[in-house]
């Protein structure tokens, strides 16, 4: 007997003893029922059913291949290959056209392509011309092709499952990143139990036939793992299906879909801390009812959404809009150098504002959907031709929903390969070193294709930016008073361009009268400081994009004393406020004005450099210490340009000293500081005012060469 006429037969064998046990039941009942929840895609009870009858009346090859496709429905796929095999090798010149497209799609699920292929053309054989599946079969050709050829990503580290506490046999999809909270995971689940119960297409309950609702869940990660998944509660989850969608740059606001169908509904949005009952719509250009799904917000000015409306290149197109002051403007296609005739969905813009993640089942994938990586050159106004992941991020299976985590080195997404819990799961990838398209914030596609008055889509017009703004000084009597009504109106004009330009930092340079030691008056400007950016981060400005530095008096524009007496006007002139945008990779589009008050020439103090002026180009400093409280050591007082520097909430306060135009002489500045006490001090560059990394500053210093020094050092 050969070796595989032996599998088979011992194979016929465990099929004797593949179910369990039951009650007797009429076989005929058992075939009945197994199949209409077969039909019903009910593939564990109709695996269970179904078994029970092979037990009593074995060999049914018609019941066999249904038991095949059950299990390759559950993600058991070498059971589905053992019963599918076994059918195609009794009945070989058999013209099923299910044993052949499913044991192609297990093969295929397993990555063993050309065996696929081999499968994939057998099911041609035998279907007809007519047959729905066919087109999907040629396709599936092609996948299998272009997956003989997809290697593994090299920057991948690993791809991990989050574990049974997250994922169920049931279907967990859309993961979304916590703003705020690094280890936490929002995502999407319709399992056993969610709210909404079982519903129909058209959302009607349906106990019988009908698939379970989608919920809104949370996981937090711990030392041990990601913990069991949290309802986000009945407020918000309701018999309705709810699916998370993004937040607000703040993360202060929900975004989510709720609807009968999930096919149609609408996009709601959810404020921490609200006392209604109710969340409010979002309005937007997007036509939830109409279709459009996958919203990423990628400032709050900025939305990307799939589409299938009119005029797109075939399936689902990827369109964005932008936010201006008269509301949203039309959406635009983003052009065939990213969607196809087939679907292009789920897109993610990485921080840098160029680098587009989304997934596509175009035949450039490996199976179903796969997650693409594309960039957008300025330049060009094109975007470069997407690049497929690769393995172990992508498989034969959907993946889909990708979004990178803060900090470049980890990203979520789901996906339904057959080695998962069920049918969609949340997975995590870890990168061996962080994706510094999360680091660099630049001008986004939408606005860089601005500069040149074209849009990343040919022929199409961009949304239009302001071109100048002006930045009134806020003057302030006490700490009681900063946020007077006139302030509070400059504070919600910066905020808006800050999220107009999100790839800016927001400097926020506080200024003091001479009051008394120095180390004073630089420590109440810093709590002044951060009383400004809590409200830009109230008017929703990321803190990440808030710089907060305090000079102290270092810089009067006026004079406080005059004639031997105190003059109120020069204090109340040198206690202001400056405010302006910069970005260190590139400068804005946009022409700024920092408005400041005339200063009477009698008590005008000559030779005072504007702040912006002052940090204009690459400049460098030497932190001396961090701290958490004032620093009370007199030795940096016998230092020029202090300073302090912070970010909103940080609670963490940086203490610099010294100006300089090169390296060399910071880096004397750090070893003469160093010889008073300071060893921890540290040559620290800005560029244009915004403080660089040493990852920040490889991408400079073409620009800057004198960068070369601070990078090596």
């Amino acid at each position: 007997m050969s070796k595989n006429i032996l599998a088979y037969a011992l194979f016929a064998g465990f099929l004797l003893l593949a179910a369990p046990a039951l009650p007797a039941q009429k076989t005929t009942d058992l075939k009945r029922a197994g199949e209409k929840q077969f039909a019903n895609r009910q593939w564990a009870e109709s695996l269970t059913t179904l078994g029970q009858y092979q037990q009593e009346k074995p060999g049914d090859l018609g019941v066999l291949t249904k038991l095949g496709i059950c299990n390759y429905h559950l993600h058991q796929a070498e059971k589905a290959r053992q019963y599918l095999e076994f059918v195609l090798q009794k009945n070989p010149t058999g013209t099923d056209p299910d044993v052949h497209y499913y044991l192609a799609r297990t093969l295929h699920g397993l990555s063993e392509f050309e065996r696929a292929i081999g499968a994939y053309k057998g099911f041609l054989r035998v279907a007809g011309d007519k047959h729905p599946l066919r087109a999907n079969a040629l396709d599936n050709i092609r996948r299998c092709v272009g997956g003989l050829g997809i290697r593994p990503n090299p920057d991948v580290a690993l791809v991990e499952n989050l574990g049974d506490r997250v994922n169920t046999p049931g279907d967990e999809f859309a993961p979304l990143p916590s703003v705020n909270f690094p280890n936490r995971v929002y995502f999407s689940a319709a399992r056993e139990n969610c709210t909404g119960g079982r519903r129909n297409a058209e959302g009607y309950e349906d106990l019988e036939t009908g698939q379970w609702c989608s919920d809104m869940f949370f996981s937090n990660r711990t030392n041990s793992g990601w913990n069991y998944a949290t309802l986000l509660g009945d407020l918000l989850n309701t018999p309705r299906y709810e699916v998370v969608l993004d937040f607000s740059s703040d993360g202060q606001v929900l975004y989510f879909f709720r609807g009968f169908t999930l096919f149609s509904g609408e996009i709601l949005a959810d404020t921490a801390g609200r006392n209604a009952v109710s969340s409010p719509a979002f309005s937007s250009p997007m036509l939830p009812e109409e279709g459009d799904t996958a919203p990423f917000l990628a400032t709050d000015s900025l939305l990307l959404f799939a589409s299938r409306r009119p005029g797109g290149q075939g399936g689902l197109d990827l369109y964005y809009a932008m936010r201006t002051d008269s509301g949203w403007t039309q959406p635009l296609n983003l052009g065939l150098d990213i969607n196809s005739p087939y679907d292009e969905t789920t897109p993610f813009l990485a921080r840098d504002g160029r680098t587009l993640y989304f997934s596509s089942n175009s035949t450039r994938s490996m199976g179903g959907l796969d997650i693409f990586k594309s960039v957008f050159d300025p330049a060009t106004q094109t975007w470069s031709e997407p690049v497929n992941l690769g393995t172990p991020v992508n498989s034969p299976g959907d993946d889909a929903f990708f979004r990178l985590t803060a900090d470049g080195l980890s990203a979520f997404f789901s996906s339904d390969r057959l080695d998962s819990y069920g049918q969609r799961d949340i997975f995590m990838v870890y990168f061996k070193q962080e994706q510094m398209e999360q680091y660099t914030r630049r001008t986004l596609f939408a606005a860089a294709a601005k500069k040149t008055g074209n849009a990343a889509t040919p022929g199409a017009v961009a949304a239009k930016l302001p071109e100048s703004a002006n930045f009134p000084v806020l003057y302030y009597n006490t700490d009681n008073d900063i946020l007077n009504e006139e302030n509070r109106k400059s504070l919600s004009e910066t905020a808006r361009l800050a999220q107009l330009f999100p790839e800016a930092k927001v400097l926020v340079c506080v200024h003091t009268n001479e009051t008394g030691p120095a180390k004073f008056d630089l420590y109440y400007g810093i709590k002044r400081a951060e009383i400004v950016g809590k409200a830009l981060t109230d008017l929703g400005v990321p803190a990440r994009n808030i710089s907060l530095k305090s000079f102290g008096s270092a810089y009067p524009v006026a004079r406080n004393v005059l004639n031997a007496l105190p003059n109120p006007t020069g204090q109340r002139l040198n206690r202001r406020i400056e405010i302006w945008l910069a970005s260190a990779e590139e400068p804005l589009p946009l022409t700024q004005t920092v408005q400041r008050q005339i200063v009477p020439q009698e008590m005008a103090i000559g030779g005072i450099m504007p702040t912006e002026t002052r940090f204009k180009g690459l400049t460098y400093k030497v932190e001396a210490v961090a701290a958490r409280q004032v620093v009370t050591n007199d030795a940096l007082a016998m230092y020029a340009d202090l300073m302090i520097e912070s970010e909103p909430e940080s609670g963490s306060y940086r203490y610099s000293t010294g100006y300089f135009r090169a390296f060399a002489e910071a880096a004397a500045h750090r070893r003469e500081l160093q010889a008073q006490g300071f060893s921890d001090a540290l040559v620290t560059a800005y560029v244009d005012g915004v403080r660089v990394s040493r990852a920040d500053a490889a991408g400079l210093v073409k620009k800057y060469p004198d960068l070369a020094a601070f990078i090596k050092n």
